[in-house]
């Protein structure tokens, strides 16, 4: 969609404008103002869904679309890893572009003339496919601008320059732990969730991993991408980084099971068995990292080899409490051996276990 304007300091920013140079659609709309962007909005009765004041930011609705207008704006770290503190809006627009992470991410285009403001050589590093930070604090500032340049990196086919290389390389030497890691997490899931292997082998043998943990994390025994096409998983950062030390992110209560899961499963005498009694993701992480056959053989047959008796029918022959559980898992045992069992043959196993009483 196209905005109109007439003050001439309105102007699309980062993404949008990086994907048009790269003839890409683009999901999100970004703008700029230089000044004050919710006094901007509200003298042209624009829709507003929701508004931060104290940064001076608005989402504002036209045309049934959503759209981020934002106050020019200038930052300060005050601590290096955490969130960033605004020192000033309605700035110059060069202040502001020069706050962002890469340069191909530091382009403004004038939404009245169409004129591209390019103060750091954004349009040439897309041209050459290069990254490259502004400064050298800046993974020291926001460490995660690590997770985001590889993922623009697999989006994009571009590679860090050789200064930002050195600058990365030299940060996860000496990681500072004291970051926001909410922050971090988010980059994790938006990187990951785009379903690339070379995401993990990057991350694994260009030592992002540090970015959580000392412990280096190992690695697949299959292609994550091919299991989450087959099973057509929609988030599947976690199968991802399922090997690796996740103790410092906040997991939610689901995130959590699923890894808890897998220790369980890695402890169980009969893993098959205990997968029934497991989340799908767990044993999915439990078939990338340690069985990748046994794993595909159950996630692939689950329904051929779900019993065919029920506990209520074992409680009616005279079974009760742990000896039905037991029953359970001796026929879903011999079923993993032959999913081709019928009712008459798990009949016979219950049999063989009473007479064992």
């Amino acid at each position: 969609m196209e905005l109109k304007d007439d003050s001439g300091k309105l102007f699309y920013v980062g993404g949008c404008v990086r994907d048009e140079i790269l003839d890409l659609p683009s999901v999100d709309i970004d703008v700029c103002y230089e000044g004050d962007v919710i006094d901007y909005v509200l003298a042209r009765n624009y829709t507003i869904i929701k508004a931060q004041k104290d940064i001076r930011t608005v989402k504002v609705l036209i045309d049934g679309r959503e759209i981020d207008f934002a106050s020019t704006r200038k930052e300060i770290y005050p601590k290096p890893g955490h969130l960033p503190v605004t020192i000033k809006t309605g700035c110059p627009l060069k202040d502001d572009l020069t706050r962002r992470d890469f340069t191909i991410n530091s382009i403004a285009k004038s939404v009245k003339t169409g004129q591209i403001f390019d103060p750091t050589g954004g349009c040439k590093d897309i041209k050459t496919k290069i990254l490259r930070v502004h400064h050298d604090k800046s993974f020291i500032d926001d460490p995660t601008r690590i997770i985001r340049g590889l993922k623009f990196s697999l989006r994009f086919g571009f590679k860090f320059d050789p200064h930002t290389e050195d600058l990365k390389n030299e940060y996860l030497n000496n990681v500072n732990y004291d970051m926001s890691f909410s922050r971090l997490k988010k980059e994790l899931i938006d990187c990951f969730n785009l379903n690339f292997d070379e995401a993990l082998e990057r991350f694994i043998n260009e030592g992002m991993y540090k970015l959580l943990t000392s412990t280096l994390p190992q690695k697949p025994l299959i292609s994550i991408k091919s299991i989450v096409n087959e099973f057509k998983i929609s988030s599947p950062w976690l199968l991802y980084l399922g090997s690796t030390d996740l103790s410092r992110l906040s997991l939610t209560k689901t995130e959590s099971k699923i890894i808890n899961g897998l220790k369980k499963i890695r402890q169980s005498k009969n893993p098959l068995l205990e997968c029934t009694k497991s989340e799908v993701q767990t044993v999915l992480l439990w078939t990338i990292y340690d069985n990748p056959e046994q794993g595909l053989y159950y996630l692939r047959n689950r329904e051929k080899i779900k019993p065919f008796i029920t506990g209520k029918e074992l409680l009616h022959l005279g079974l009760k409490g742990k000896q039905i559980g037991k029953v359970m898992e001796l026929i879903q045992e011999a079923r993993f051996k032959n999913p081709k069992l019928n009712l008459d043959d798990e009949l016979s196993i219950v049999k063989t276990f009473q007479d064992r009483l």
